[in-house]
Formats: structure tokens, sequence, C-alpha cells
């Protein structure tokens, strides 16, 4: 009777540990679809794919970080990510945007368009017509 009680009691944690994660596969699930759609890679994509970030907080989180020159070609490189491999600051109010580019992706957002490279750095690179 004892080995009945323990798998029972297995059970409901079981049942327990089940719906948790069910509940984090639905906020993961409603987060995704929040996420903003853009087409496969190519030409840099305008904003109209990425409508949950408007051109001006997309240009504010980019101006607050500090830009450093390419020594043998045209464009800039800020920091992605800070000493412990999170996100820097500035770019966390637009994770999904930078979470794009990750994906290879190239944008364009007002004079430049970005990209990352190594996981680290977020370059940028003026538009050739804005």
């Amino acid at each position: 009777m004892d080995n009945r009680a323990q798998i029972d009691a297995r059970l409901r944690e079981i049942d327990a540990q089940i719906a948790e994660l069910q509940s984090q596969r639905k906020k993961l699930l409603d987060a995704r679809s929040s996420l903003p759609k853009i087409v496969a890679s190519g030409p840099p994509q305008s904003l109209q794919d990425t409508p949950e970030y408007s051109e001006k907080v997309l240009e504010k989180a980019f101006n607050m970080l500090e830009w450093t020159g390419f020594k043998r070609k045209e464009g800039e490189w800020a920091f992605l990510r800070g000493s412990e491999g999170e996100l820097v600051e500035d770019l966390r109010q637009i994770s999904g945007f930078i979470d794009q580019l990750r994906k290879g992706k190239r944008l364009a957002v007002g004079r430049y368009e970005y990209a990352v490279s190594e996981d680290k750095f977020l370059n940028r690179y003026p538009r050739a017509s804005v």
C-alpha cells in the first residue's frame, strides 16, 4: 500500500510539472507570435516588416550605443553583448528586432543598414539611398 501512495504522489508531482511546462510553452508561443515577421535574407528589408518597432524607437536605441568606425571599410560597429554575455542595456527594448538581425538578416533603419556579426557585434553601414 505504501508503494501505491508513493506512486500517486509522484504522479501528482509530474502532473504539476506538466501543467507548468504547458504554461511556459504558451507564453513562449505568444512571445514568438509577437516577433516581427521578416522575409528571408537578401537585400535589406524595410521597417514595414517589423511593425512592433517604430523607426524612431529603433534609431533612439541605436543612437545610445558607442559606435566605432571600421579601419578598412565603410561603416561602424558597437558591442551587442555585455561582459556577461547579455544584450547591452540600450538594445533590450528592441530585442525582437535584434533577434532578427542575429538570424542573419540585414535590415534598414533610417540612414543605415544593420547586421550582427559573430553574435557579439552590431554593425551598421550607410545606405546607398534613403
